[in-house]
């Protein structure tokens, strides 16, 4: 490793080199190269050109191979947040650290869906690996029809329910390895607020979740 201070000063002209014959601008520099290259042994914090060559393991929240040796293989979880914010996923509260990763690694590609039943369908099954299944029933009654009509089941006696859908949700809470801390209740929260964050403002709906589970066996709310 070259003497402290000379990397700075190799790269001045050469009448600042030559002048400085009893080495106090050397010394000088070295107060600048501990800032912008390398870390101090005694505070170990990172220099400015060590910072700058981790970005790219911050914005990797999954990690990439190519920065195993940086300061930085993937985003710090106290950043993850932040970078929720980036890719416009505003409910990242909601999400421990490991599944946040994972949302926000893959959530851009569907944003060209917004708006859609299959944009709902993908995002809920990311946002919770317990979800085995989604189905979202965007079409309108059928209305009453003699020998077709099912009062109860496809009609209804009522005023019609424009912009509105359901969602139905199976959850193997078995095999998902989530907290038994949470209760049923409190995962019904986080995906209506998931649904809330993904539906067309103007619409409603209805959610049915079924949870199953060996010990349990099945749970509709």
């Amino acid at each position: 490793m070259n003497e402290p201070g000379t990397r700075m000063l190799d790269s001045l002209p050469a009448i600042y080199r030559a002048s400085d014959s009893a080495g106090h601008l050397r010394q000088l520099l070295v107060v600048f190269e501990e800032v912008l290259f390398y870390s101090t042994e005694a505070q170990e914090i990172p220099g400015i050109e060590q910072q700058i060559d981790a970005t790219p393991g911050i914005f990797s929240p999954l990690g990439d191979e190519n920065t195993q040796q940086l300061s930085y293989s993937k985003t710090p979880d106290r950043f993850l947040p932040w970078l929720a914010t980036w890719v416009a996923f505003t409910p990242h509260a909601l999400f421990k650290p490991g599944r946040l990763r994972t949302i926000i690694s893959g959530i851009a590609p569907l944003y060209g869906k917004r708006g859609t039943r299959v944009y709902l369908e993908q995002l809920l099954k990311l946002c919770f690996e317990e979800i085995s299944e989604v189905k979202i029933n965007d079409e309108p009654l059928e209305g009453f029809f003699i020998g077709r009509a099912k009062v109860g089941v496809d009609t209804l006696f009522g005023a019609e329910r424009p912009f509105w859908f359901c969602v139905d949700i199976t959850v193997n809470r078995k095999n998902s390895g989530s907290e038994a801390t949470e209760s049923n209740d409190e995962f019904e929260r986080r995906v209506r607020a998931i649904i809330d964050f993904a539906k067309p403002a103007h619409t409603a709906y209805e959610l049915h979740v079924q949870f199953s589970s060996v010990e349990e066996g099945s749970y509709t709310v």
